[in-house]
């Protein structure tokens, strides 16, 4: 079946991605299927890992940062007794101790330590930039992580929930809640640390991701599948939450300018309550239909007045 024009669609198609392929192929299995359209990923996943790929297509691409910024969450294995160089099944192992120590109950007591922000060094088979070239690249070239400066990429990030879904040694199944940046594999690393064992990642399923959990998803078979269409698999872009307030303004000239690229200034007493702040915010504009035009920025001035202007168009 020919590809026809897609040019008009603009949205999300939930992938849930198998393991064994690239996020870069779901990618270029959809433009085989349905032409030139432009695409963004919601955060890839390593080949290994399967779950949650949120596809955005057209306009959508725009909202990418927003997205990313939304919780996620990943369903995962920890393997304790050996640890690899990747933290995960793929790599060589470097290391062995004892497991059997390993009660229920410390695993209940260390996960507590792993709530709320915490601190992570990221592994060294992870795709962050030093000198230009990411990290993993230096690790295929034989660079080991010693040789790297890794504790200068050690960042802040958010573990809303971590529960074990079944303890059978040397397994532990697990499901973690997270924000933007964090990694599991590390986390898998660091919780082995913590049992006074070592471990690394035996599986690893995305569950959730831009709002959109796996049940939710579409396989890569459907989505390319001949009689599937744009229209039946895009959550199309009016309809997606990216985390922001939603404006729509009463006044049309209003909008207009500010769709038009012009700064508008009001008082404070001229704003509405969802532009209200201290400082600096964002918010998403919508028409009286419900299209969403563009994410606005809303910065509080001196003299009781706010500027607004229009951050990305959409």
């Amino acid at each position: 079946m020919a590809a026809t024009h897609q040019s008009d669609f603009s949205g999300l198609i939930p992938i849930n991605k198998p393991r064994g392929i690239t996020s870069k192929d779901v990618s270029r299995a959809l433009l085989r299927r349905f032409g030139k359209i432009k695409l963004g990923h919601v955060g890839t996943l390593d080949p290994d890992a399967d779950g949650v790929l949120p596809v955005l297509i057209g306009r959508a691409t725009k909202l990418q940062d927003y997205l990313l910024d939304l919780s996620k969450a990943y369903s995962f294995e920890l393997t304790l007794g050996v640890a690899t160089d990747t933290l995960d099944a793929t790599g060589q192992v470097v290391a062995e101790r004892p497991w059997a120590h390993v009660k229920r109950e410390d695993v209940e007591r260390v996960i507590k330590n792993f709530l709320g922000e915490i601190t992570q060094v990221p592994p060294l088979y992870s795709a962050i930039k030093y000198q230009g070239k990411e990290l993993y690249k230096y690790a295929y070239a034989g660079r080991d992580a010693e040789d790297l400066p890794l504790e200068q990429f050690r960042r802040r990030v958010y573990i809303s929930s971590l529960t074990i879904d079944y303890f059978d040694l040397p397994r532990i199944g697990m499901t973690v809640y997270c924000g933007k940046g964090t990694y599991v594999r590390t986390i898998g690393n660091d919780l082995a640390a913590a049992l006074d064992t070592v471990g690394h990642i035996t599986r690893l399923t995305r569950i959730l991701s831009a709002g959109f959990e796996i049940q939710n998803c579409v396989s890569i078979e459907q989505a390319t599948a001949d009689q599937t269409t744009l229209n039946s698999v895009v959550t199309p872009i009016d309809q997606l939450s990216i985390g922001l307030p939603t404006w729509t303004p009463d006044d049309i000239f209003l909008l207009q300018r500010l769709v038009d690229g012009q700064l508008v200034f009001l008082t404070a007493d001229q704003c509405p309550a969802v532009l209200t702040t201290d400082s600096q915010m964002d918010v998403l504009a919508k028409s009286s239909d419900g299209k969403s035009l563009g994410i606005i920025s809303v910065v509080s001035l001196v003299g009781d007045r706010v500027k607004l202007h229009m951050k990305r168009g959409l």
